[in-house]
């Protein structure tokens, strides 16, 4: 007989997808509710003898596929086998005081199966952190002290009447080469020595500075001026070349 004649369609799963079937249950106990629901079983007057086929048939063909199976599910194989074994063998005509194993393993179907339902609808009611947060706002106690909605209202006059504030923008003068060195050239005509300070334009700020300084080095390239020395207090002045 195909190993696959008892089992439900909507439960097949190729030989490919075997490896995920143990993820899909929480454990044996879970995968047996599902065959029983499937089924159409009534878990108080339950027939094992076609839930423990099936069971076994998963399990021995996820053996031949090398698929490494918990100790759970071998354990409860081993169980179905036991019971399904019994099944063949006449009933003692002795009372047996020894507890149904049959009944107890569906005293567990129906322990597990009320925790499961249990967990399922705590699971569907609401989670702090979850489905709802805390707002986290301190609400001030202490009695507002009351206030004219005039003042509101003159103060957002004073911001929409404020007048727009005026931009200035400073620019400063270009500093050109050119004109530097015709400066210092024509200052220097006189044969006099010319302190640095006496060639600055004090409007042309840091950037005249050093304008001026690259146009005494290029004149003195030049050889037109001579950089002398009048001293500790004046370390740095030229005089043209004659």
């Amino acid at each position: 007989m195909d190993e696959w004649q008892d089992v439900p369609e909507d439960l097949y799963i190729p030989p490919a997808a075997f490896e995920i079937l143990l993820d899909h249950f929480e454990g044996p106990l879970d995968f047996l509710i599902y065959l029983i629901q499937k089924n159409g079983f009534d878990l108080l007057q339950l027939d094992i003898a076609p839930i423990a086929t099936q069971y076994l048939s998963y399990m021995q063909t996820m053996k031949s596929l090398n698929i490494e199976l918990t100790a759970d599910y071998m354990v409860m194989a081993a169980l179905l086998a036991d019971l399904k074994s019994r099944l063949l063998l006449p009933k003692p005509t002795k009372i047996n005081l020894e507890q149904d194993p049959k009944q107890q393993l569906i005293d567990r179907l129906e322990t597990y199966l009320r925790i499961k339902k249990a967990a399922e609808h705590l699971d569907g009611r609401d989670v702090l952190e979850r489905n709802t947060f805390s707002t986290h706002v301190s609400i001030n106690k202490q009695t507002p002290q009351g206030f004219s909605a005039n003042l509101l209202a003159d103060a957002m006059a004073c911001v929409f009447n404020r007048p727009e504030p005026i931009i200035h923008q400073v620019q400063s003068d270009a500093v050109y080469l050119e004109e530097r060195l015709q400066h210092i050239q024509k200052l220097t005509q006189s044969g006099h020595i010319l302190n640095f300070e006496q060639l600055l334009t004090p409007t042309q700020g840091k950037m005249g500075m050093v304008v001026t300084f690259i146009a005494v080095l290029e004149l003195t390239r030049q050889q037109k001026i001579n950089i002398v020395s009048t001293g500790v207090d004046t370390p740095l002045a030229i005089r043209g070349v004659q």
